[in-house]
């Protein structure tokens, strides 16, 4: 995708975004329950160093920071960050700042764990592709990547009947997601699926490694033992 393209899903997100951002800090109302179980469905011992993206209003960071964790929140909204900033604790160790996504301002393999939270499926195929790599790039070698985002009809009776509401309210790249299918985003980022879980049936939750790690381990169980030679 070019740099036109980026800029332009760039403006669409602020402009999207920076005019709901208020509103969106009330999901913790309706969705605390969901942010909860995505913090503890890592079972990460404290502190893993965490980079959640596309983080909005900062209420998955803030879930994992209470944790234990040391936690950075990015977004390209300034008004979503704006609500985010308002989460911030001399007692958690959580901090926010604006950056893209496809071009995450950290050094390869900085994180422990990277997180992307109903963030995906608005974004435009090539661009969740770009952060999906992005992701992969800045965890170590043995971290781990989690996706929560909207379950594919297919998969759940419940996602069946909930779609054609959920096609009512969200964004123009929603429809593109379901039709490729998750999937299609973690084999073309060459990820392994760790685990899987789901939330009422609406929600899945999936917890990624590199290939190339999954590869390395299953060459050193393949190998015989020194007892063995």
């Amino acid at each position: 995708m070019s740099d036109k393209h980026q800029t332009e899903h760039s403006d669409y997100n602020n402009k999207l975004f920076g005019r709901w951002a208020w509103l969106y800090d009330y999901e913790k109302y309706f969705f605390s329950p969901l942010r909860k179980k995505t913090a503890r469905f890592l079972d990460a011992q404290p502190s893993k160093k965490i980079l959640d993206v596309a983080t909005g209003t900062g209420a998955q960071a803030y879930e994992l920071a209470k944790l234990g964790h040391e936690v950075i929140g990015i977004d390209l909204s300034p008004a979503m960050l704006v609500q985010a900033n308002k989460k911030l604790s001399p007692n958690l160790k959580l901090k926010f700042q604006e950056a893209n996504g496809t071009k995450l301002p950290f050094e390869n393999e900085t994180f422990d764990i990277a997180v992307i939270s109903w963030a995906i499926h608005d974004m435009p195929y090539e661009i969740g592709i770009k952060v999906l790599k992005e992701m992969k790039r800045i965890i170590k070698g043995d971290g781990m990547i989690l996706i929560v985002d909207y379950m594919n009809p297919k998969k759940h009776v419940v996602a069946k009947f909930t779609h054609p509401l959920i096609c009512l309210y969200e964004t123009k790249n929603y429809k593109p997601f379901i039709e490729r299918g998750l999937d299609a985003y973690i084999n073309k980022a060459d990820l392994k699926v760790v685990k899987e879980s789901n939330y009422l049936g609406v929600w899945e939750l999936i917890i990624l490694e590199k290939q190339s790690y999954a590869t390395g381990q299953a060459e050193e169980i393949s190998k015989p033992s020194s007892a063995n030679i």
